[in-house]
């Protein structure tokens, strides 16, 4: 059989089968066998297995087949895996990057719901294998149940991504397995992300510590389309704060800062910022070849230890020192400046500007991105505070 024969057989027969004896019946065995024999062998070669369940002794609520890497699971009750979940009704069936609910649900109690809720949001948010087929909308096994179970609910909170089959409209059988293969890229990319694959709870325990907040995160499909439109992206200046035409003073009233959001996204939502700027500095002087050769990706071809992520020049030829800090959030939004970046920009007042890009979510859906500057002098406004220290251990000579 095929996948697509497998998960065909299982929406078309399983509602009937429920009401005939569990024992020995043939779709329970299909369901136990997982997808052997229906994909290549080295597909499910190695660490890679197979298997599912129709339910222990009574037909479940949820049937489902699940492949493992078991270097981080064996079971669906614990651990990273990718399963088939059939919905209750049997209308449709989901391929889901899925997390274990049982271990959860046992080792964090009545904070269950929460964590795994948070482990997924995480996934969500640093995984780069994920494709266009694959959504974080979240899966419905429970609006046909007339009682609420536990275990399906589980199901749901620990859908990572999924792809949605309906029964009557499935995609071939190459489609599927095509679909498979990308989910067992985004599972290989976990297995590689983790801090100890050979302990569940403490890479949940690590997630949990980063107290970190997705409520202003991109997407990674987002962060890519971005990527690809950086020519036509128009850049606006706009006063250093609403409603004060002169920009001599700065709101220092921030939000939550930048450096709480997740370090992988900041470095590639950072990176696209300083390009941003960089197509803006060079189309100031799209007709004047000599000061265009002279604007240079200083943090990209000498590193980002300078102080600066740009080397420009103004109208009159004389060069200047450009810093980019983007931010998806709003215009009052705090960020994050190194020491050495301080100390260059006061170093440098008359021809140092820092470009303070927000709001760089709306780029998914415009081509229009604000911006203000703030020169060397006005460092001197910022209202800087301490957020990490180094620590010299002094030993006893």
């Amino acid at each position: 059989m095929t996948i697509y024969e497998v998960l065909e057989t299982v929406l078309n027969n399983y509602s009937r089968e429920k009401n005939n004896d569990f024992k020995n019946n043939e779709i329970a065995k299909i369901l136990r066998v997982g997808l052997k024999g229906a994909v290549s062998d080295d597909l499910m070669s190695g660490k890679i297995k197979t298997k599912g369940s129709a339910g222990q002794g009574n037909w479940a609520t949820v049937p489902w087949i699940g492949i493992f890497d078991t270097d981080l699971s064996t079971s669906a009750t614990k651990g990273f895996d990718i399963v088939y979940l059939f919905s209750p009704d049997m209308s449709s069936v989901y391929l889901s990057l899925n997390q274990g609910w049982t271990f959860l649900k046992k080792n964090y109690d009545k904070n269950a719901r929460s964590t795994i809720s948070k482990v997924s949001t995480y996934w969500q948010k640093t995984l780069a294998n994920r494709t266009d087929r694959m959504t974080t909308e979240p899966i419905d096994l429970t609006s046909s149940l007339e009682q609420k179970n536990d275990l399906v609910i589980g199901y749901e909170l620990g859908n990572i991504f999924s792809i949605r089959y309906d029964k009557n409209n499935l995609p071939d059988n190459d489609q599927m397995l095509a679909d498979l293969k990308d989910m067992l890229f985004c599972l290989n990319e976990i297995k590689s992300d983790l801090i100890n694959e050979k302990n569940f709870q403490q890479n949940i325990d690590y997630i949990l510590s980063l107290d970190l907040d997705f409520t202003s995160s991109l997407e990674k499909l987002d962060i890519k389309n971005i990527a690809g439109k950086i020519p036509e992206i128009k850049l606006t200046e706009t006063n250093l704060i609403a409603g004060d035409s002169t920009g001599r003073t700065l709101n220092k009233n921030g939000r939550k800062s930048d450096y709480d959001a997740l370090q992988k996204q900041n470095s590639r939502i950072g990176f696209l910022g300083e390009q941003i700027v960089l197509e803006y500095e060079r189309n100031r002087f799209s007709d004047r070849p000599d000061l265009f050769q002279k604007i240079e990706h200083v943090s990209q071809t000498k590193g980002d230890g300078l102080g600066y992520d740009i080397a420009s020049v103004n109208n009159e030829g004389k060069e200047v020192f450009i810093e980019v800090k983007t931010t998806t959030q709003g215009k009052n939004a705090s960020f994050y400046l190194s020491r050495n970046e301080l100390e260059f920009a006061k170093t440098h007042p008359d021809n140092y500007f820092l470009y303070r890009l927000y709001n760089f979510s709306d780029l998914v859906e415009v081509n229009d991105i604000n911006f203000f500057k703030i020169n060397g002098y006005q460092m001197n406004d910022i209202d800087l505070q301490p957020v990490s220290f180094m620590a010299n251990i002094k030993l006893d000579s």
